[in-house]
């Protein structure tokens, strides 16, 4: 089985879209180390990327996956088909992915096209995106929701079968890269400190989290709100910099991912608002990477309750919040330590399947599903 996978990067920096990319690659990685030297003939992994990527670059280390560096992977992806004769072309990205076809119509025979996004009411971006889906062997979404959402969208179309909708749309969700060592547990007298990680938009709720902090602090004055951030949406860098001078707010910036995970497992309670006031509720139907990371490392999480989070974490999830007194409310209740606990173990379990060695499975059997029917689409 021959892959060349395709995300536009322009860098290499420990945010959502380049983690979950090389998380994913890492896997594969992982898979393929599995197999025996004759087994492992069989496959040949490719990654064009943009920038030139350094192996060991943000402790992202590969054996069995070549990387090629490109000002024009477009064009770099049609030279290396003509040479390898690959069986699948990765994609990430809408506009790259029709980009690729407009240069090679016949490509969607090997076209597998992740998408991060639509919105059901911009008919530009449906027109390219049914298009992709047309012409594609598999779309992945990332979410169970935008995945049943899209396959209700095409069903009532009529173009597509149940059955044929079924084998084309798969879900591939966001990974979570193991930690590589045991990480230091959170001292049970310490106080819990609130800890949100991420790019920060004005979606993601700081206000509220720096509201309900000064709430959190007449009843726990050591308690802290650490924000961690590899970037500022531009139009709100001037409030969200207000928003991290606020007392008990702490801006530590930019982390590896490793040392983030320090970090939630040191703080304790993880926070991930999420205000979706777009027309089309895309953001809703999706699941922000950091609660998975919270899960995974059995950090209690408070969020807001949207489509895709109800998916994660259960209709009866007791640490949905909305406003700064709600997390004030379960914040409270968090200190008790059998509470904290139950709480623990519950988004750890929920969490398991997005680990990486679990998460790739799926994919990984698709993949060779796939595979196993040859050219036909």
């Amino acid at each position: 089985m021959r892959i060349c996978f395709y995300c536009n990067l322009i860098e290499f920096k420990p945010k959502g879209n380049v983690l979950q990319f090389f998380i994913m690659l890492r896997a594969l990685d992982r898979k393929l180390a599995q197999l025996n030297s004759r087994e492992r003939k069989r496959y040949a992994f490719d990654c064009v990327l943009p920038f030139s990527f350094r192996n060991g670059t943000g402790g992202f280390h590969f054996s069995h996956i070549r990387f090629h560096q490109s000002d024009d992977p477009t064009q770099t992806i049609l030279l290396l088909d003509r040479k390898n004769k690959y069986d699948f072309i990765f994609v990430r990205g809408r506009n790259d992915a029709h980009k690729l076809l407009q240069h090679k119509e016949s490509l969607s025979q090997k076209l597998l096209y992740l998408a991060t996004q639509y919105n059901l009411q911009d008919p530009y971006i449906m027109g390219r995106t049914d298009y992709l889906f047309r012409n594609s062997r598999m779309v992945f979404f990332q979410t169970e929701p935008n995945a049943e959402r899209y396959r209700r969208y095409q069903l009532n179309k009529g173009s597509y079968s149940e059955q044929e909708l079924t084998r084309k749309i798969q879900v591939l969700p966001q990974f979570v890269e193991p930690s590589r060592h045991p990480l230091k547990m959170r001292q049970a007298d310490k106080p819990l400190h609130l800890i949100m990680a991420g790019v920060i938009r004005p979606r993601y709720g700081l206000a509220v989290a720096a509201k309900a902090i000064q709430l959190i602090r007449k009843h726990s004055p050591k308690a802290r709100l650490r924000v961690l951030y590899p970037s500022i949406v531009g139009t709100y860098r001037k409030r969200a910099e207000q928003l991290l001078r606020m007392p008990g707010v702490s801006d530590h910036g930019q982390k590896s991912m490793w040392k983030t995970k320090e970090m939630i497992v040191d703080s304790g309670i993880g926070l991930a608002l999420l205000y979706d006031r777009t027309s089309d509720q895309n953001p809703s139907h999706s699941y922000l990477s950091r609660i998975l990371e919270y899960m995974a490392l059995g950090v209690p999480v408070l969020t807001t309750r949207t489509v895709g989070n109800l998916a994660l974490l259960g209709e009866d999830y007791p640490l949905f919040v909305e406003y700064a007194f709600d997390i004030r409310e379960k914040y409270l209740r968090l200190c008790d330590p059998h509470y904290y606990e139950e709480m623990s173990q519950y988004v750890k379990e929920r969490g398991k399947r997005f680990l990486a060695e679990n998460a790739v499975e799926p994919l990984w059997d698709a993949l060779h599903r796939e595979y196993r029917l040859g050219t036909k689409k």
